[in-house]
């Protein structure tokens, strides 16, 4: 059973390293912030813990329906942040790489909870590495453009 400090110091570790996350998104204006990635990777990781105390309390050896609802669940809330808009002629989807991150930020917080601290770090560093360094190698080689809506309409 985990004592009351290992899962506070999980909590906050989840906090920061979800909310790191969450402030890229917001710094880049998207729809989803630190808030919401904070408290996702939160709730993963308290999700998580609660399946580890069940597993304790009942002598079973199997977390993974835990895993899979907390995912499922995820994976259903980041559907909401995709959409697709028609600009200057064209069907152009939003949201895809925000509701990616989100559902790494749960696995993320599904690490912390399990208490490996260390594949959640790498993990984390992985995702803002893919955030800010390939969105500057996508610009430069130009194999994306930057879509602002008030450009289009200036175009109309």
């Amino acid at each position: 059973m985990i004592d009351d400090v290992t899962f506070l110091i999980r909590v906050i570790i989840a906090l920061i390293l979800g909310g790191i996350i969450g402030f890229e998104r917001q710094y880049r204006n998207r729809h989803a912030g630190m808030r919401t990635f904070a408290i996702i990777c939160v709730s993963s990781s308290v999700l998580t813990t609660i399946g580890l105390y069940v597993i304790s309390i009942y002598k079973q050896h199997d977390i993974s329906y835990f895993l899979l609802g907390i995912i499922l669940s995820i994976g259903f809330l980041s559907s909401g942040l995709i959409y697709k808009e028609f600009i200057n002629g064209k069907n152009i989807v939003f949201g895809l790489t925000t509701a990616s991150v989100l559902i790494i930020t749960s696995i993320i917080g599904i690490f912390v909870g399990l208490g490996l601290y260390s594949k959640a770090v790498i993990l984390f560093v992985v995702v803002i590495f893919t955030l800010f360094i390939f969105r500057g190698f996508e610009l430069k080689l130009g194999l994306k453009k930057m879509i602002y809506l008030e450009d289009s309409d200036k175009n109309n």
